[in-house]
């Protein structure tokens, strides 16, 4: 809502709450595990990151939610019982990767010459966040469930909303995406909870 009446302080002040509302509401209902109040935690540390403007903050707030995403991958790959390279052997694992390996490489195409220092944070952070976006649509695919393909669709939000922060950071001249980053973000991060916040499938 603030960046729609593009208010800076009702905008970040909100921002500063999701993550906690997020964190109360999962502790209520889903008994989480610490793995995954972690991965909570350093997002919203990412989100705190990146609230001021300047290269080092944007670099510590990449940081905070590759962790983030490090997380999620490790939780998912428990769904999955077997590591990253056995998933990569799975026929029904080609549509996620020609889907999230040819979305990685059509981005890092465009954002690479425009990174300037940060082109090894950031394309170690897409590389990671595609990943998470493959296991999420491979678990799907493997599952089936309602639960799974909530998992996958949250995945997919936040590739999508992170890549919009990148489009607004070095390729437009002005942010453009706005509120959309945040109305990605926000979904992308409760339907993943609905998958990897129970603490009885860790």
């Amino acid at each position: 809502m603030g960046q729609v009446l593009q208010i800076d302080l009702l905008a970040h002040g909100s921002k500063t709450l999701i993550i906690p509302a997020l964190m109360g509401y999962v502790w209520n209902g889903y008994s989480p595990s610490r793995l995954y109040l972690m991965a909570l935690l350093f997002s919203w540390l990412g989100d705190l990151f990146l609230i001021p403007s300047g290269t080092a903050f944007f670099i510590t707030g990449i940081a905070a939610f590759w962790v983030t995403q490090l997380l999620y991958c490790r939780l998912i790959l428990t769904h999955l019982k077997g590591q990253l390279w056995e998933q990569l052997k799975k026929k029904k694992a080609l549509l996620p990767l020609l889907l999230l390996g040819g979305y990685l490489l059509a981005m890092l195409v465009l954002m690479f010459p425009r990174l300037g220092v940060l082109q090894i944070p950031v394309t170690l952070y897409a590389l990671t966040l595609c990943t998470t976006g493959f296991l999420g649509v491979l678990i799907a695919l493997e599952k089936g469930s309602i639960k799974a393909i909530y998992l996958a669709t949250g995945c997919l939000l936040f590739v999508i909303s992170d890549s919009m922060i990148a489009f607004d950071a070095f390729y437009f001249r002005q942010k453009i995406f706005g509120p959309w980053v945040m109305a990605t973000y926000i979904p992308a991060q409760f339907l993943i909870a609905t998958f990897l916040a129970k603490k009885e499938f860790i």
